[in-house]
């Protein structure tokens, strides 16, 4: 499994945390909570800012939520400036190239 490194700041973290947690709650109120998604939302929580590390389930989860929260805002008329920001750096993710896979 790939591990993504991201350049988070704490603007990042900060609108990171708030889509995750927008995404968990919805779907806790649907009673289909994921426990992948809360334990990267404690996670990324705990996290410090700079550099953080996520697989490609967690990839996924984060990149759908940053998206819903930009759509959810974008219907609203709010600004989504936080959102492109966070989503253009979790875009640019970049993976370890591997020469020799043993």
């Amino acid at each position: 499994m790939a591990q993504r490194q991201i350049k988070m700041d704490r603007n990042d973290k900060s609108i990171l945390i708030r889509a995750l947690h927008a995404s968990y709650r919805a779907q806790k109120e649907q009673g289909q909570p994921r426990p992948a998604e809360g334990d990267l939302l404690l996670r990324i929580h705990a996290a410090e800012p700079g550099k953080l590390s996520l697989n490609d389930e967690e990839y996924r989860m984060a990149f759908s939520a940053l998206n819903r929260l930009r759509n959810e805002r974008l219907a609203t008329g709010g600004c989504t400036d936080a959102a492109d920001a966070a989503l253009s750096r979790l875009a640019r993710a970049k993976q370890p190239c591997w020469l020799f896979r043993i």
